[in-house]
């Protein structure tokens, strides 16, 4: 196909991201922005600060959890635990099926696998001998 002309945009043209996202949406391989729900839970301290939280979106009966972070001070608290038991719960209350995230945080996928999570895929060597874990817990079983 001499007569198409693929382009590299660094930084993101935004039009064109839409063009792209639009067309995976009517190909039905994505949902729009207005058909996903987005969610946050957010911890804050006494004086109103964000220690912590959570974020993800939900789509195809899928919970993603796309940052979860807790400030150093507040770690080792079962904080961590509590925003995901959070997010489950708000993904069954979505009738969802699972809920899936990604690490290359070796504590973090311990602790996600004592919640009950399980690796379904790594990426080896992510960040020179660190790996990147893709981990899911099923919500339907």
């Amino acid at each position: 196909m001499s007569d198409v002309d693929i382009t590299l945009h660094v930084p993101v043209d935004e039009a064109k991201a839409k063009a792209l996202h639009d067309g995976l949406a009517r190909a039905g391989q994505t949902l729009r922005a207005s058909e996903m729900e987005t969610f946050l839970l957010v911890i804050e301290d006494a004086s109103g600060a964000v220690i912590g939280g959570c974020k993800g979106d939900i789509a195809f009966r899928s919970a993603h959890v796309a940052e979860l972070w807790v400030d150093d001070a507040y770690r080792g608290k079962g904080l961590g635990r509590q925003l995901l038991e959070r997010a489950e719960a708000h993904a069954i209350e979505r009738d969802c099926i699972r809920l899936h995230l990604e690490t290359r945080s070796e504590a973090a996928r311990q602790l996600y696998e004592k919640l009950g999570f399980r690796v379904f895929g790594t990426l080896p060597d992510y960040n020179g001998a660190q790996a990147f874990y893709y981990l899911e817990k099923r919500l339907d079983e």
